[in-house]
């Protein structure tokens, strides 16, 4: 069964139950007023039959002896007398028989009998028949000088008593009927309200199960479905975000497969070609050239194949590093005297600009990435001149400045991808894998540091690494 039409029974249950008790009570306590009401009736009836009769007895004889004949004679008198004030059926017992009775009818029922016997022992009693007719017989005793015994019995017809109990269930279920009509009307709206966001959290979840992974949850309720709503739309971002992320992934994947797979393709050319050539040559000089190119270009495939294998150790998470307190100045000056060789064949000029700052570092690695910063600088940024900073505040901070042909922005998104190369950079006669980048990121991140490049063409590039 669907939410709505649950949510539709459940309220017409709850109210039809809830209207059943309340018209059984309702019923109930209606009844026993009306009941209640006719006792206090034939209560005040009956005193007054006592006091009537007793009147009555004492100016029809001249002595006490006389009463039980006078009761006999006018017992049918006495009860019509009485009926026309009590306006219901009056009867006059003594003990074994009926004296009068104001109907024309005088059968007693055995309920009747053993109300009359408790009044004939001076005590009142009262019962009510249970046919569909109902009738309410009360009795009451009647003393005569202290000594003489008789029991007035009022038999009340219930039959109003009994038409105000039957429109009041009339009543009852009407007002069921019509409130049940009315809860439907009402349920079906608020349940059309209530699941409309289910519905809509159901179509989303359909889709995104198909494969759409943009759909959401538009549902701005501030109530569980709501909230059940935002977590699914967080969800699915996270998947959404989780594919884009696999997704780059693979395209990284199938980027560093490619490029691989270009650099390594020159040496191999070179070796295969030099190889066969040695087959079809006798001539010496020929022959030693081409073993100089197969063993150069065989230590290019070693030396790029050993960095690869360098920034995979990096990423490993069991690399450990060796790392002491030292002064980062003095890694960074020894960085710049091993390149001061280069940096005359660039015709690049260092300027230092040194703060002290102890830190704790591998100091071999930490000189590495340096000196691999520098070597871009001065391979590829055609500056001359290289600025570099340190400064120590609440954190570390080297930056490593050029002036020279910068790069274009769009290309720092990838740069420290592994193989990534400028395509300027990818032809030229620059020896170089794009790994140094790489292994310079992983080397930063070990120390918990970062490091950002910013770059614009013809303005240069700016290197920075904070600890």
């Amino acid at each position: 069964m669907k939410l709505k039409y649950k949510i539709i029974a459940l309220n017409v249950s709850t109210l039809v139950i809830m209207l059943i008790i309340l018209g059984a009570v309702v019923l109930n306590i209606t009844d026993r007023y009306n009941l209640q009401t006719v006792l206090n009736y034939l209560q005040s009836q009956g005193e007054y039959a006592s006091t009537y009769i007793e009147q009555y007895i004492s100016i029809s004889t001249n002595n006490v002896f006389d009463t039980p004949k006078t009761m006999e004679r006018s017992a049918t008198f006495l009860s019509e007398s009485l009926k026309k004030t009590a306006k219901c059926r009056v009867q006059i017992y003594t003990t074994g028989k009926m004296l009068g009775d104001s109907a024309v009818t005088s059968e007693t029922s055995l309920p009747m009998s053993e109300v009359i016997g408790s009044a004939l022992s001076r005590q009142s009693a009262y019962f009510i028949t249970t046919e569909n007719n109902r009738t309410f017989y009360y009795a009451t005793p009647v003393v005569l000088e202290d000594k003489y015994t008789y029991a007035i019995g009022f038999e009340y017809d219930l039959t109003q008593a009994d038409r105000m109990k039957n429109g009041l269930k009339q009543i009852i279920v009407l007002i069921t009927i019509l409130s049940t009509v009315i809860i439907v009307l009402i349920s079906t709206i608020i349940s059309n309200k209530m699941t409309r966001p289910v519905k809509e959290l159901i179509s989303a979840t359909k889709s995104f199960a198909k494969g759409s992974f943009e759909a959401r949850a538009d549902i701005a309720t501030q109530d569980e479905v709501g909230e059940l709503s935002k977590t699914f739309n967080t969800m699915a971002d996270s998947i959404q975000e989780m594919i884009n992320k696999l997704n780059y992934e693979k395209e990284k994947q199938k980027y560093f497969f490619d490029n691989f797979t270009h650099e390594i393709r020159t040496p191999l050319t070179t070796i295969i070609g030099y190889s066969e050539l040695l087959w079809k040559t006798n001539d010496e000089e020929v022959r030693d050239k081409s073993l100089f190119h197969i063993t150069s270009e065989g230590k290019r495939m070693l030396k790029m194949i050993e960095r690869l294998l360098e920034l995979s150790k990096l990423k490993n998470f069991s690399f450990e590093l060796h790392k002491t307190n030292v002064n980062i100045k003095s890694l960074v000056e020894d960085a710049c005297d091993s390149m001061q060789y280069k940096a005359k064949r660039y015709n690049v000029k260092f300027n230092l600009k040194l703060e002290d700052a102890m830190y704790t570092v591998d100091p071999d690695l930490f000189k590495q990435v340096v000196i691999n910063i520098i070597d871009n600088s001065l391979k590829y940024s055609k500056s001359p001149n290289i600025d570099i900073i340190l400064k120590k505040s609440n954190k570390i901070a080297l930056s490593i400045i050029d002036y020279g042909c910068g790069m274009d922005p769009l290309v720092l998104d990838n740069i420290f991808e592994p193989y990534y190369k400028i395509e300027k950079s990818r032809n030229s006669s620059i020896e170089g894998w794009g790994l140094g980048l790489s292994i310079v990121k992983e080397i930063v991140a070990k120390h918990e540091g970062t490091i950002e490049i910013h770059s614009y063409p013809s303005r240069g590039t700016r290197v920075e690494i904070t600890l």
